[in-house]
């Protein structure tokens, strides 16, 4: 199974690399092997990924628009770390990538709910540039299934980046502002409605997010610490 997997996985990633070269500049990828979990590379959920990919891979049209690119890439990034993988980056030509306010504007927000949904996962390069959005970020953003994808592994990104205890101050902290902003301790407390009935469910989907992934971290830790 990894013949296969190397073989598709290859395929795809040249694809993305060369036929999208008007977008990517290129992809970097952690020069260490992916080390292959054993318990993905056999599973029903790969197998059937592989057969996907190869229907995508014979699919695909060009020139792809920013959402399917978008799609594309984030699906592939979300494979890449569930094979194991650490490290993926994606650098663009300067011409793809839109100023925040840009960016704000396309999504019809203020920039403060820009800088939100930044937090959550809406893809932003640390490149000391103006211009560091993708514009298909903005396109997923509008996607209620792809924001969530890419806002996932937004988080993977950052587990695999920082040290539990890392996470975990970062966490804490983040969660104290929304404590401190709603004058509520939970974010049961401060959205007492169904999700769907909230203006702006940025803070709540955030708070949710951060207090199940802190649930995650002391699980781990009080695992650990009884063996």
């Amino acid at each position: 199974m990894e013949k296969e997997t190397d073989y598709i996985f290859t395929k795809v990633l040249a694809l993305l690399s060369t036929l999208h070269s008007d977008k990517l500049i290129g992809i970097k990828i952690s020069h260490d092997e992916v080390a292959y979990k054993p318990e993905y590379l056999f599973s029903p959920k790969h197998k059937s990924n592989l057969f996907k990919w190869l229907k995508r891979l014979y699919a695909t049209r060009f020139p792809a628009s920013d959402l399917d690119f978008g799609k594309l890439k984030v699906d592939f990034e979300t494979w890449y770390y569930d094979l194991g993988g650490t490290s993926i980056e994606f650098v663009y030509h300067d011409s793809y990538l839109l100023k925040p306010m840009d960016a704000a504007a396309a999504l019809g927000i203020s920039k403060v709910t820009l800088n939100k949904y930044i937090k959550l996962g809406l893809e932003c390069l640390d490149n000391g540039s103006q211009h560091k959005i993708p514009k298909h970020a903005v396109e997923l953003m509008k996607d209620p299934v792809y924001s969530i994808r890419m806002q996932m592994n937004y988080q993977k990104k950052k587990m695999l980046e920082q040290t539990p205890e890392e996470r975990l101050l970062e966490i804490t902290r983040e969660i104290a502002e929304l404590q401190l902003k709603y004058g509520k301790k939970t974010y049961q407390e401060a959205f007492r409605v169904h999700e769907s009935q909230l203006d702006d469910p940025v803070d709540f989907y955030r708070w949710k997010d951060l207090a199940e992934e802190l649930d995650e971290i002391l699980k781990v830790a009080g695992g650990a610490s009884g063996n």
